[in-house]
C-alpha cells in the first residue's frame, strides 16, 4: 500500500529546520548529527525535503493506526545524502476529513 496522496505531501519547513536538522533541540539534536553525516544540514534543507518527499512518494507503507484524530502511517526508505545514504522510517499523519498527509517526524530504522 501506498501512502494516500503520497506525492503531495505536507512538509512544514519549519519542523525540519528547528527539529529535524537542528543541532540544538533537545531530541532532534540527535537526529542532525545522523542527518549532517548523510550530508543534510540547515543550509541543505530543499534537498531533505526533496528526498523525504521522494520517500513518500515511491515507498510502501509498513504500519497504519487509526487514532481519534486521524491515521498515522510509518513508511520505511532509504533518505540519500550526498555523502552516503541511511535506513529510515518516515512518519506521516493524515487528519479526519483531510486528502493530504503530513510528515510528523524521521527516525533511523532499527535493523
Amino acid at each position: 500500500m501506498k501512502l494516500p496522496a503520497g506525492d503531495d505531501v505536507l512538509i512544514e519547513e519549519r519542523k525540519v529546520l528547528e527539529y529535524l536538522l537542528s543541532r540544538s533541540h533537545p531530541v532532534g539534536r540527535f537526529k542532525a548529527r545522523l542527518f549532517a553525516a548523510l550530508g543534510f544540514e540547515s543550509t541543505n534543507v530543499a534537498g531533505f525535503i526533496e528526498e523525504l518527499r521522494r520517500i513518500a512518494a515511491v515507498s510502501d507503507v509498513s504500519e497504519v493506526i487509526d487514532t481519534p484524530f486521524g491515521r498515522k502511517y510509518e513508511v520505511p526508505g532509504e533518505l540519500k545524502g550526498p555523502f552516503g545514504e541511511l535506513s529510515v522510517v518516515t512518519v506521516w499523519f493524515q487528519e479526519g476529513g483531510q486528502e493530504r498527509t503530513r510528515l510528523v517526524t524521521v527516525r533511523p530504522r532499527k535493523s
